[in-house]
């Protein structure tokens, strides 16, 4: 092979690891995990997942702004609170300044870290959890007749609306995809799977276990009340308040996403007047 021909192949790689290399990332960003802690508050979680970690190594995430359209009447009167209160990015990144504001839940992008420093996204679904948020009314309760009816703010469009960035070939680079901008409404937690009255309160085993990272948990009510169901690590911490609302006779389900919480033993407890009842359960990652 003469020179002339080394130099032709070696254009070519060049070329062919500049175009490989040039290539956006492509992402799913998806708003899910929905769930009623209490009559006046509930939390979600936004999460990004890289999608064609196939043909490019990695999606350095660079910064982010996630606005969204609801239903304010679900203040009910109130004054709607809303706040970050868990992430899975480091705090340099995370999105900044929660607002609500007219129709508009507001979430500002974060300050970038330059290439290099990008927080790098999972490629395991659902993704990288960016963040996890609160709502609250200030009133008793969310209006009982009233949806979040919860959707993205995406272009074109007047204002503000959703943006996300990474860094491609040194380059701070927008790849806002709206198409693949989602609201999983199916995750909504609690479900009533039957208005039989049982004989007894009851709390099951989840299933599956060990699990990962999703489980069920079913447990029966058999007069109205207060419930509350809560999730502890081993050493006896909180991890999260899945329910805490009055609850009318039935045997109940409660879907369970352990997404952001690393492999363990966790125990779950029911509540409900005098009963109390507390189950193990193993999340396997």
């Amino acid at each position: 092979m003469n020179i002339r021909h080394y130099l032709v192949l070696f254009i070519l790689t060049i070329f062919s690891f500049t175009d490989s290399h040039s290539q956006n990332p492509e992402y799913t960003l998806i708003a899910k995990n929905f769930n009623i802690d209490a009559a006046d508050s509930l939390t979600f979680e936004v999460y990004l997942h890289h999608t064609n970690s196939g043909s490019v190594n990695q999606f350095q995430y660079a910064a982010g702004q996630f606005f969204f359209l609801f239903n304010p009447a679900i203040a009910n009167g109130g004054t709607l609170t809303y706040k970050i209160i868990g992430s899975g990015l480091p705090q340099t990144q995370q999105p900044r300044n929660p607002t609500v504001f007219n129709n508009e839940l507001r979430l500002a992008g974060n300050a970038t870290v330059g290439q290099g420093n990008g927080f790098i996204l999972s490629s395991i679904a659902p993704g990288t959890l960016i963040v996890k948020m609160s709502l609250k009314t200030s009133a008793s309760s969310f209006a009982p007749s009233e949806n979040l009816d919860l959707q993205w703010k995406n272009s074109p469009g007047p204002g503000f609306f959703t943006r996300v960035f990474a860094y491609v070939n040194m380059l701070n680079t927008e790849v806002t995809t709206p198409a693949n901008h989602f609201i999983d409404t199916a995750t909504v937690s609690i479900n009533q799977i039957s208005q039989i009255i049982p004989s007894k309160y009851e709390l099951n085993q989840n299933y599956p276990n060990p699990f990962n990272p999703s489980t069920k948990i079913n447990f029966s009510i058999p007069k109205s009340g207060l419930v509350s169901l809560k999730i502890f690590d081993i050493s006896g911490k909180e991890i999260a308040n899945l329910i805490s609302e009055n609850l009318t006779p039935g045997v109940y389900e409660y879907k369970f996403n352990a997404a952001n919480l690393s492999s363990g033993v966790y125990f779950y407890i029911l509540r409900s007047g005098q009963f109390t009842q507390i189950r193990r359960m193993m999340l396997l990652k």
